[in-house]
């Protein structure tokens, strides 16, 4: 489901996705209708900026009712963590769903002896730009975004694909919540969703 203002599925977007699909025992071929179980190209039908994305895509799949919410309860996906990163703070910031009133001057202040970034360089670049220096923390793939988070004490970012890591992994987290669309909620203990700034350090 590809929309004008995003990359496109194919390259950059689907040989990152591919490790971590795989590792989780999901066959991944691109454009082999042979591999298809479920034809997903339709779920923007159930989208509403007012419910997360798992929920629209569990509705349109019929997995919930129409009016339904998942409930998710358990991790659901399972990765070996990464050495390098345990016990470290991640922080994660993509291009859209950005809100200014998120405090991320005080976020790094507060975590920087702890804290790395992942993601692509230009977002790192431009974190960086916005609001001060933080070790980069290079990964080549979502696999490696997830091995990452696996093993850190905090995800801190807004709503993004790492985003979705961290809570697949159900790990503790603060979210820069976009408040126009906040499509990326999942509520847990250790989950934080930030829409007016608010946060509690943990």
């Amino acid at each position: 489901d590809e929309q004008p203002w995003m990359a496109p599925m194919s390259g950059f977007k689907y040989d990152s996705l591919k490790p971590l699909l795989e590792s989780q025992g999901i066959k991944v071929s691109f454009n082999d209708a042979n591999c298809v179980e479920y034809d997903m190209s339709g779920w923007r039908e159930c989208y509403r900026d007012d419910i997360s994305l798992a929920d629209a895509q569990a509705r349109y799949c019929g997995v919930i009712p129409r009016n339904g919410f998942l409930e998710l309860n358990a991790p659901w996906i399972r990765v070996d963590g990464n050495p390098d990163t345990k016990g470290r703070v991640i922080f994660n910031r993509s291009p859209r769903y950005n809100n200014d009133l998120f405090p991320w001057p005080a976020i790094l202040e507060n975590y920087l002896d702890d804290a790395i970034f992942i993601g692509t360089e230009h977002e790192y670049d431009t974190f960086v730009s916005k609001f001060g220096f933080v070790e980069y923390f290079p990964t080549k793939d979502c696999l490696e975004v997830a091995q990452a988070i696996a093993s850190c004490r905090l995800f801190v970012g807004n709503q993004s694909s790492a985003f979705w890591i961290a809570a697949a992994l159900r790990k503790p987290l603060i979210q820069e919540v976009y408040p126009i669309a906040p499509n990326s909620i999942i509520k847990y203990d250790g989950a934080q969703y930030s829409f007016d700034g608010k946060i509690n350090y943990v």
